[in-house]
């Protein structure tokens, strides 16, 4: 076990890691979407529109989809080596995947920015893993406030990440420079986190797992085994279908506003910064409010119908005044939704399977993510307005699942 605590120097630099890793995440979102989907396009100008939207879809939804694997791996091989060892080479890939981007827009290959993208997938484990470390660094009684923190911080990065983005690659005469620019930053950023890291952060000694062999697919097999529970099973698909939703909308957002109102990417990343404005609000003041009034049921409830409300009211206005005004609650809501299903996750089992329910809802996120991005990318290419239609009907579906009474789910303590 963990002998003793350390201070604050200890878990600065796990919060910058938890930052670096949100921002460098959201600065992509709304910088490829206007690298491949404006018009004249930056990258791809040779291919039509269809072929640059599956690309899109395809260069998000890989690194979701190789974090579902990658994510539990790393964190299996901390509780291992160590998390010190592990927050490195994750430092490291994240640098490594920036610079890979940055070269594939200077260069225009497309293969490359795939590359990168697959690199930061496999790599996208530092935010757990430093919350981790968080917790073994923290004193018992400070472990709570300390989480609250990490969630905090990654919240924040949803704002930075954007508008970095979008400040750095908007001016009167957008060049392929002004992209290259906010990657390029991102790596030197998260190579001077590494240098931070290193120099501060000494790893107290604790008791590591028994060494066995690595399940490279250990992010999917806990599937089989949720599965198998009535109440998890059905937490599982309204999850899945909000998951499915709120990906489809969060990352082709971007998309809607270029080529529905022909926004430029200072204007996308300031309404996707607004939208990280909305989550710390929710898991900041809102969220932690109503939990002491409200049911976690009856919160995720409330919180599915807005959304689902706001979705469709984001497809059907042309006005780019509703699209600002909506992004702060319609974030503010989803958040809801969402920290109240993660609570009824967590009553379905006991004490000693909090950590096992946990990771079923990250594998349950990063699958659906990656699907939803490659989905929706090939449906743009038929109708940019089709993957949000699917959105509305999957957060629509999410409601009515968890407004419908049942027997099953009323044994878990809601």
């Amino acid at each position: 076990m963990r002998k003793s605590a350390v201070g604050l120097s200890q878990l600065a630099p796990l919060f910058l890691i938890i930052l670096i890793d949100s921002t460098g995440y959201t600065i992509v979102i709304p910088t490829l979407a206007a690298l491949l989907l404006d018009e004249p396009p930056m990258l791809m100008g040779g291919d039509s529109l269809a072929m640059r939207y599956l690309v899109y879809g395809i260069a998000i939804g890989i690194y979701e989809l190789i974090m579902l694997y990658m994510a539990p791996v790393l964190g299996e091989l901390s509780d291992r080596l160590g998390r010190r060892r592990i927050l490195i080479l994750c430092l490291v890939g994240i640098a490594a995947s920036f610079l890979l981007i940055a070269g594939a827009i200077a260069f225009n290959l497309i293969w490359l920015l795939i590359l990168g993208r697959i690199i930061g997938g496999a790599t996208a484990g530092s935010q757990a893993v430093a919350q981790a470390a968080a917790v073994d660094n923290a004193p018992p009684q400070k472990r709570p406030l300390t989480l609250n923190i990490c969630l905090l911080v990654s919240s924040i990065g949803f704002i930075l990440g954007p508008l970095v983005g979008g400040s750095l690659s908007h001016d009167s005469a957008v060049q392929v420079s002004d992209f290259i620019l906010p990657f390029l930053l991102t790596a030197a950023l998260a190579m001077a986190v590494l240098a931070l890291f290193c120099y501060m952060f000494k790893e107290p000694p604790v008791s590591r797992a028994p060494a066995k062999k690595i399940d490279l697919f250990m992010g999917v097999h806990g599937f089989r085994r949720a599965w198998g529970t009535p109440a998890i099973q059905r937490l599982a698909i309204i999850f899945g279908l909000m998951q499915f939703a709120w990906g489809t909308y969060f990352l082709f957002l971007p998309s809607l506003l270029i080529t529905r109102f022909n926004e430029d990417t200072g204007t996308v990343s300031l309404l996707m910064s607004a939208l990280g404005i909305g989550f710390c609000l929710a898991y900041g003041v809102v969220l932690p409010f109503l939990q002491r009034y409200v049911s976690a049921r009856q919160l995720a409830s409330w919180g599915l119908w807005g959304t689902a409300a706001l979705i469709a009211v984001s497809i059907s206005t042309h006005s780019m005044l509703v699209q600002m005004a909506i992004a702060v609650p319609i974030a503010v809501l989803v958040s809801v939704a969402y920290g109240a299903i993660i609570v009824l996750f967590t009553h379905t089992v006991d004490e000693q399977q909090q950590g096992w329910i946990l990771g079923i809802t990250i594998s349950i996120n990063a699958a659906v993510w990656g699907l939803a991005s490659i989905a929706s990318g090939a449906l743009s290419g038929i109708n940019p307005i089709a993957p949000f239609l699917f959105a509305l009907a999957a957060m629509a579906a999410s409601a009515v699942a968890m407004s419908l009474p049942t027997s099953r789910l009323a044994q878990t303590k809601q």
